[in-house]
Parts: structure tokens; C-alpha cells; sequence
């Protein structure tokens, strides 16, 4: 995302700073090139008035050394010297006639004329013209040529007179290219940078703004948010997040407060159920009577399981990290399960290695619930094997049984609260492990295993 706003806001500015450094040059480019034709058509013109038609007409090969051939390159280098250019004259056919400089010879074909051969064609009609190209001369100037034809007494043409030229100009034009060409360069860093600026102070507060969020969505709800120095949107964003986190905590602590009463003045009537049960137990023994107190007791016991896990689901308490010895731990939770084991035939099988960095109680109910839900489904004289590893990724732990596995129904409504499809169980077993693996940013997945069964499988990642 800031490398995209940085994109977007630098970009414009450098498109219309490109398309302005190139719409000057072309306009600069055009200016100099109209007056450059225009100072050398009139130096072609003066050259051309200044020679006598019949006498050029005159000329040819190895008149060289004639007094007609130095008088007109005497007339040729005053007008050259004069206008600042180098004059040349030519037949239509781009044969040398005569030049400024004395360097070509009288019918010699003019190779380097073929570039403005429409050019001296239009002279040779009557007009005088300027060349379309420039071309780069020895010194690595840039040089045009302006046309004029050389007419005789009666009005015909009889050649055509060139005169080449450059202008100071040009240079000028080039130190500007290469300042613009700086300024642009210099423009892009500094819009770039700038953008890369503007995109931080945007993108950064955003990034700290989704992970409070992220925190809050996990049960973090007594963090509070930075103090606000923005007056913007992003300041308003921020606010509103913090009121959000402050009414949610809020409520939470009327939820635990409303719980806390709930176990009192429901749990203290179980105790007392269960105690005078038990008294009751005692003096029915060896009595028909005492069997229907057994199930009395049994029930009480099946309410009480009922309450702690409500309870448990309901505390919305973010975790508490620590080191969490996984062989411990699912030591730990084998004794737990191991009197419901032994009620139901079935046999446990732990392996735990390696460090976990985790809420130990909220892991080890998770792990309890998971272990539970594998023995009420694995057949008798079966094995539920709990195993538990962790690495530089984060810790998992698997429990394996060799039940009937899940229906697509059952699948579908896995971890919602209530949703059970055992006789009397409460539905809270598997949304509790969800919810842990949830508030530690990992995962809880059930999938069938090889051979029949199911496999639950808890990943925790590695805590920063």
C-alpha cells in the first residue's frame, strides 16, 4: 500500500513535469531553427545577388584556376565572411560549381546534398527555401542550410546557392537540455521522495491503527491506543477506535462481573446439592433407594461441567504468554482424561517435545476439550494418541482417534456454540479449544484421518 500511494502521488507530478520539460524544448527548438532559416535563406539570397549568373553558369571541371572561378569565390568568401556562414553554389543536379572555402571541385557530385535534395529541387524552381534537417558538423555543432536560386538576365535559374549556419543558440539550447534534464532528475528524487514521505505519514499511523484493531479482534481489549497528535481523518479514525476499545472493555467488565455472580449463586446451590446428595447417599446405602441418588449426584455433576465450560467461553480474557513445556502439558492433560479413558475402554497415548510461548491454562483446557471430544468418539479398546511439538514456526499438537469421523452436517457447524451431536453434551468443547487458538492468532482444524477417525489438529505461531 505505500509504495502504491507513494506511486500515485508521486506520478503525476512527474508526467506533467516530463511533458512540460518536453513541450519547452520543442517550443525553444522551434524558435531558434525558424530564425536560423530565416538568417541563412537571406545569406543565400545575399550570395546569390552578389554573383554573376552567366559567369557561374560558365563554369566547368578544371576551371579551377580561371580568373571567373576566383572572382566568384572572392564574391562567395566576402558574403560568407559577412553573414557568418559558408556559402556554396550548385547545379540542380547537386554538381559542385563553387564555395567559400575553396574545398570542392567544379562538377563534383555534393554526396552530403542528398539529405536537402527537395530543397534544392524547390530552389531550382525559383524559391528560395530553408533545409528541414539539422545536421552535426565536425566541430559537433548543430548546422542548417539555408537555399536561394541564382537567376540569370532573363530569369532563369541556372543554380542554386547554399549557405550553411549555425547559431550560438543551439549551444545555448543544449546547456538548457542538460539543466532541464538535471532539474528533471532532481524533480523526480524530490517528488519521490516527498511522496515516499507523504505515503509514511498516511500508511504508518494506518499500520498501527490495523494492528490495535487486529489486537482488539483477538481479545486485547486493555491496551490502550497512542495518545493523538493528528487533527485529520487519521486522528479521527484513531479516536474512534479507542472509543470502541473503551466501550467494549467496558462491557466486558459488566460480563465478568454479571459471571462472577452467576458462579455464586449458582454454583453455591450446586455445592450444597452435591453435599447433602452425598449425605443422602451415605444413609441410603445398601438401599433400592440409593441407586436413584446416584443419579442425582450424576446429574448435579453433568450441571456443573455445563457451568464451568459456559463460564469459560463467556471470560473473554486475553492470553497470558509463558513458557509452556509441551511434554508437561499433555502429560498433564492424559491424567485429566484418563478416569473418562478408562470408563469408556479406551486407551491414551502422549508424546509432547519442545517449548510453546502460550496462555498455559487457556492451552491446556483447549487441549482437555479436544482430548474429551476423541474418547466419548473413539470405539472400546481403541487408542487416542495426543501428540504435541513445536519448532522455529510455532508450536502444534494433534489428537488422533479412531471414531466414526465427521458427517458433512457436523462439519459445517464444528465451532458454533451449542452445536453438539453427542446425547448430553453441551456444544462448548470445540468452540472454547476455536476460540483459544483464535486468541493466540493460530488455527484449530479437523480433518479425517488415514484409516478412519479424526484428526484435530491445534497450531499456535510463534509469539514475537
Amino acid at each position: 500500500m505505500r509504495r502504491r500511494f507513494a506511486l500515485a502521488a508521486a506520478l503525476p507530478a512527474l508526467v506533467s513535469l516530463a511533458a512540460m520539460a518536453l513541450v519547452a524544448d520543442r517550443l525553444a527548438r522551434r524558435a531558434l531553427e525558424d530564425e536560423l532559416s530565416a538568417r541563412l535563406v537571406a545569406a543565400a539570397k545575399a550570395g546569390a545577388a552578389a554573383l554573376p549568373a552567366e559567369r557561374v553558369a560558365g563554369l566547368g571541371a578544371g576551371d579551377e584556376r580561371t580568373r571567373t572561378y576566383g572572382h566568384v569565390r572572392a564574391r562567395l568568401a566576402a558574403v560568407a565572411k559577412a553573414t557568418g556562414t559558408r556559402l556554396f553554389v550548385v547545379r540542380a543536379d547537386r554538381t559542385a560549381l563553387a564555395d567559400s572555402a575553396g574545398t570542392i571541385r567544379i562538377g563534383e557530385p555534393v554526396l552530403a546534398l542528398e539529405r536537402d535534395r527537395v530543397e534544392i529541387a524547390e530552389a531550382a524552381r525559383g524559391r528560395a527555401v530553408a533545409s528541414q534537417v539539422l545536421f552535426e558538423g565536425s566541430d559537433g555543432r548543430l548546422y542548417k542550410t539555408g537555399y536561394a536560386p541564382l537567376a540569370d538576365g532573363a530569369g532563369d535559374v541556372v543554380a542554386v546557392v547554399g549557405a550553411d549556419g549555425t547559431a550560438a543558440s543551439f549551444q545555448t539550447l543544449r546547456r538548457f537540455r542538460r539543466l532541464l534534464a538535471t532539474f528533471a532528475v532532481g524533480g523526480a528524487v524530490l517528488g519521490a521522495l516527498v511522496a515516499a514521505l507523504a505515503a509514511l505519514s498516511v500508511t504508518r499511523p494506518l499500520t498501527r491503527i490495523t494492528e490495535a484493531a487486529r489486537r482488539i479482534a483477538h481479545g486485547d481489549l486493555e491496551t490502550p491506543l497512542w495518545r493523538r497528535r493528528r487533527r485529520d481523518e487519521i486522528g479521527t479514525l484513531r479516536d474512534t477506535l479507542e472509543e470502541m476499545r473503551k466501550a467494549l472493555h467496558a462491557r466486558d467488565e459488566e460480563r465478568e462481573v454479571l459471571l462472577a455472580g452467576i458462579a455464586h449463586e449458582v454454583r453455591n446451590p450446586l455445592g450444597a446439592l452435591d453435599l447433602f446428595a452425598g449425605l443422602l447417599a451415605e444413609e441410603l446405602a445398601q438401599r433400592p433407594e440409593a441407586a436413584h441418588v446416584a443419579r442425582i449426584r450424576q446429574e448435579l455433576a453433568a450441571l456443573s461441567k455445563v457451568v464451568e465450560e459456559f463460564l469459560d467461553y463467556a471470560r473473554a480474557r486475553p492470553p497470558v504468554r509463558e513458557d509452556v513445556d509441551l511434554s508437561l502439558l499433555v502429560a498433564e492433560v492424559a491424567d485429566l482424561a484418563q478416569p473418562l479413558a478408562a470408563a469408556r475402554n479406551v486407551s491414551l497415548g502422549v508424546e509432547g517435545a519442545g517449548r510453546a510461548r502460550a496462555d498455559r491454562e487457556q492451552l491446556r483446557r483447549a487441549v482437555v476439550n479436544l482430548v474429551r471430544n476423541a474418547v466419548e468418539a473413539a470405539p472400546a479398546a481403541s487408542e487416542v494418541e495426543v501428540t504435541a511439538r513445536a519448532d522455529a514456526h510455532g508450536a502444534v499438537v494433534e489428537v488422533r482417534d479412531r471414531g466414526a469421523g465427521l458427517g458433512a452436517q457436523a462439519r459445517a457447524s464444528l465451532f458454533r456454540p451449542f452445536f453438539t451431536t453427542k446425547e448430553r453434551g453441551t456444544g462448548l468443547g470445540l468452540a472454547l479449544a476455536k476460540k483459544v487458538a483464535d486468541a493466540h492468532g493460530g488455527t484449530l482444524v479437523l480433518e479425517d484421518r488415514d484409516g478412519g477417525g479424526t484428526v484435530a489438529r491445534l497450531a499456535l505461531p510463534a509469539a514475537a
